[in-house]
């Protein structure tokens, strides 16, 4: 029986999703006003908000994704000023001119290599905004490309150990390796990603003419000046720092911010201004909002209530529990963050291990692919889907609920029953 505070953060929840289906204009209004209710009604304490240490880890709030988004975040508006994104999206419209399709191929292929390796949200930062650029330019429609992005991205985090944080959760917890990941989750991430190909490479059927006759004629690239060079080096400068800061004990959220403060230095006096007027606040604290609303589910038992319920439920059957976890945390994921479904699934995985005998490395696959694909369902289910799209509302593409679900949602569930089909295999 579920306790009344555990009632109210459910309803807080459930209530301020509905809205900001219904009422899109003011998501942001809506989560930051649902998340001071929630600390305001004591669901979630004051003190868990901050990080138990210099890790930034263990709070409600996930420091590490907020400190990585502020130096992505003034990165961009950098980038963006230095006319970077423009010259790229140049050069792939000469490359793939009249080939829609193959432009198609190349970028989702990119997500999805890329994701498998680096943070999905470092990945979608650049994608998204290069896409902006080059569907403008190609006369391609720029919403199914970037649904398609983020769906191959959240694959291709579910394929390797690092790929996702839930896969460095449960990998580590359970102390898999790397090719561990590689051999059990791979080739369901593969399958999820051919689903993802064949649904969305038809959109490129539907791609308008230039408006200008034989496509745009590219500028010439922005000259290599210094501020040009510097800003390009700082910037990969940063994303090598985060590959190899788990190894040198740099927190993630250091990297974030110190890569931030670097690319203000890196703007001058000249640019300054812009790059702080095109820094994404609504994104940053619309996540902030969401984890607050998510860590009131936690702490008052409504995700660990949950799981309990899947571990009576799959009756010591290996197969039956690891499908039962692939689509409760696959549907899960698409409207709470995968992080602290991870955390739930790790001591459950293990009770179950315990009382009934069934392996547990079966299940850690199951709940670390549905968690990772599962996130493809809507606009708000992984920290790469909330970045890619407030790339394009930064820039005035708006990708509203309705249209993300119409297209997004259908193909996460097949997606989710490909890998599911695969995983029995491969588990």
């Amino acid at each position: 029986m579920i306790d009344a505070r555990a009632a109210v953060a459910l309803v807080l929840f459930v209530g301020a999703y509905i809205l900001f289906v219904v009422r899109e204009r003011y998501q942001l209004v809506v989560a930051v006003l649902a998340a001071l209710v929630v600390v305001g009604l004591g669901l979630v304490s004051v003190g868990s908000l901050l990080p138990t240490g210099w890790s930034g880890q263990g709070g409600v709030l996930e420091w590490n994704t907020l400190g990585l988004l502020v130096g992505l975040f003034l990165f961009a508006a950098l980038l963006r000023e230095l006319g970077l994104f423009r010259w790229i999206a140049e050069h792939l419209e000469l490359r793939f001119r009249g080939r829609p399709l193959a432009l198609f191929l190349a970028l989702v292929g990119a997500s999805f290599g890329l994701s498998a390796f680096l943070n999905s949200i470092s990945v979608l930062f650049v994608l998204a905004s290069v896409t902006l650029e080059v569907a403008a330019v190609m006369g391609v429609d720029p919403v199914p490309l970037l649904i398609a992005e983020i769906s191959a991205a959240n694959a291709g985090g579910a394929a390797t150990f690092v790929g996702d944080p839930p896969n460095v959760i449960l990998g580590t917890y359970f102390q898999l390796s790397f090719g561990d990941f590689l051999l059990h989750a791979a080739l369901p991430a593969l399958a999820a990603l051919a689903v993802v190909v064949i649904a969305f490479s038809r959109s490129t059927r539907t791609a308008h003419p230039p408006t200008a006759a034989g496509g745009v004629e590219p500028r010439d690239p922005p000259p290599a000046n210094p501020p040009l060079v510097i800003g390009i080096g700082g910037f990969v400068g940063m994303l090598a720092v985060l590959a190899v800061s788990p190894s040198i004990g740099i927190p993630v959220w250091v990297v974030g911010v110190a890569g931030g403060l670097a690319a203000l230095l890196l703007a001058g006096p000249s640019r300054i201004r812009a790059v702080l007027r095109d820094f994404d606040w609504h994104t940053l604290a619309f996540f902030a909002s969401l984890f607050v609303l998510v860590g009131a589910l936690v702490q008052t038992g409504v995700i660990g209530d949950f799981a309990t319920g899947l571990e009576r439920a799959g009756g010591g059957n290996v197969l039956l529990t690891g499908t039962l976890l692939f689509w409760s945390f696959g549907l899960l994921s698409s409207v709470v963050n995968n992080v602290p479904l991870a955390a739930a699934a790790a001591p459950l995985i293990s009770a179950v291990g315990v009382g009934t005998g069934v392996p547990t490395r079966p299940l850690v696959y199951a709940a670390a692919l549905g968690s990772d694909i599962g996130g493809n369902g809507t606009p708000i289910g992984a920290s790469a889907n909330v970045v890619g799209i407030g790339v394009y509302r930064k820039a005035g593409v708006a990708v509203g609920w309705g249209q993300y679900l119409r297209l997004a949602f259908p193909v996460m569930v097949v997606s989710l029953a490909a890998a599911n089909v695969v995983w029995l295999f491969v588990r």
